[in-house]
């Protein structure tokens, strides 16, 4: 499998093989299933964060992090493939909303 490719064709390929093995009969269904997914991905990294900055009972290491924030990217891209929207161009949009907003000035 080439995966030099977008973000986006893999995650409409991921999509499909999801499918294929079963998970969300329908679109719908598995569209559902990767919002939460996603959500628990994203729980995840915090998690691995906090063990990484020793704000939890075990350590953690960088390379944990970067998996966990990783998945959070692929169902990201998962969940816009399937809602038909591109997220690359959505991030671009929101980056030039962000800074325009300008900066919190800093007090003395």
């Amino acid at each position: 499998m080439n995966l030099d490719r977008p973000a986006a064709e893999l995650a409409a390929e991921l999509n499909k093989a999801l499918r294929a093995a079963g998970f969300g009969p329908s679109l719908a269904e598995l569209c559902d299933q990767q919002v939460l997914c996603l959500a628990e991905e994203v729980g995840e990294a915090v998690g691995e964060y906090r063990r990484m900055t020793g704000r939890a009972r075990r350590t953690g290491a960088l390379e944990s992090l970067e998996a966990e924030l990783a998945d959070v990217v692929i169902t990201a891209h998962s969940v816009a493939s399937l809602l038909g929207v591109d997220l690359d161009k959505a991030i671009t949009e929101k980056f030039k909303i962000i800074f325009s907003r300008g900066w919190k000035e800093e007090h003395s």
